[in-house]
């Protein structure tokens, strides 16, 4: 069982006898090997250092809340892997057309999942026939006419993705998680998280972070859908949105958690820079279901 634990309230937190200890009002233990995501979201919670080592040493993908309760950090580890520099030279080297192909594959499942996620929803889907439209590196950015009408199917014509509302506090909430446990697996394995294979801002530490997350978009979009509209964030749906991370996908013709499927697709991503592979494995968006060797614990204390 991989716990996905949400820190809502005045805690204290450390570990004794490789467990994770929570003092609440009550004392909460977890063993440590069996944390998946512990997300802290309360800015008066104090947790040792000592806990802090044990769960980078666990691979535990630890993510911290900034005062408006929206990610804004994550534990990276810095040892995991000892041969970092030829990973980021095969990041560097690699050709501008193999660039492009893998970037036509990204585009074309994150098109092919919205419009998965309307037909999940109700709604006709619109954008699917797209992806015969793009072409190695998007040129005609396909990607970015999928996304006008997709958002409109799903939330209505007047709504757009800058605009201060709840569904998109949602969405960015949902997107934040998965962006960060992307982050931790890219590093984990020894990429470089700044070098992109399309994002490539220099002010912009994620560029391949920003790219390994868009398939799995509408994973979060399909969670939003499914709570209705006008739903501010609050401790009930953000356990919900931390929850994707068990959702389960596709992943080469086999049901497995999101947490799971980021791992994969990092993996092979890594095959991909050696030439050992030539099409990446992407997730295929799936009905919601929790994976069932997965679970969402919440810690909230009300008072």
């Amino acid at each position: 069982m991989y716990r996905n634990i949400l820190i809502n309230n005045t805690a204290r937190i450390y570990q004794k006898n490789h467990q994770l200890v929570v003092e609440v009002e009550a004392i909460h233990r977890f063993p440590i090997e069996d944390i998946a995501t512990l997300v802290i979201d309360n800015q008066q919670t104090s947790i040792t250092t000592n806990c802090l080592n044990m769960l980078a040493e666990q691979g535990v993908c630890v993510i911290v809340c900034d005062d408006k309760h929206m990610p804004s950090g994550c534990l990276m580890p810095v040892s995991a892997y000892s041969r970092r520099l030829p990973m980021l030279k095969l990041q560097l080297s690699l050709p501008k057309v193999k660039i492009k192909h893998l970037w036509q594959q990204i585009i074309k499942q994150k098109i092919a999942n919205q419009g998965k996620c309307l037909e999940l929803i109700g709604h006709e889907d619109n954008v699917s026939i797209l992806t015969a439209r793009v072409k190695s590196g998007d040129t005609d950015n396909v990607e970015g006419v999928a996304a006008a009408r997709y958002f409109k199917n799903m939330f209505g014509d007047i709504f757009a993705r800058d605009d201060d509302i709840p569904i998109n506090g949602l969405l960015n909430y949902g997107y934040a998680i998965i962006r960060a446990y992307i982050a931790r697996q890219i590093s984990a394995y020894g990429l470089e998280t700044s070098v992109g294979l399309f994002h490539h801002s220099e002010l912009n530490n994620f560029n391949l972070t920003d790219d390994i997350i868009e398939p799995f978009r509408p994973v979060v979009d399909l969670q939003v859908a499914s709570m209705g509209e006008g739903e501010e964030l609050n401790p009930q749906n953000k356990s919900q949105l931390i929850g994707v991370l068990s959702h389960d996908v596709s992943l080469n013709g086999e049901k497995q958690p999101v947490s799971y499927a980021i791992e994969k697709v990092v993996q092979n991503l890594i095959r991909c820079l050696k030439g050992e592979a030539d099409t990446l494995i992407l997730p295929k968006l799936l009905p919601i279901e929790v994976h069932r060797y997965e679970q969402i614990y919440e810690i909230v204390c009300y008072v």
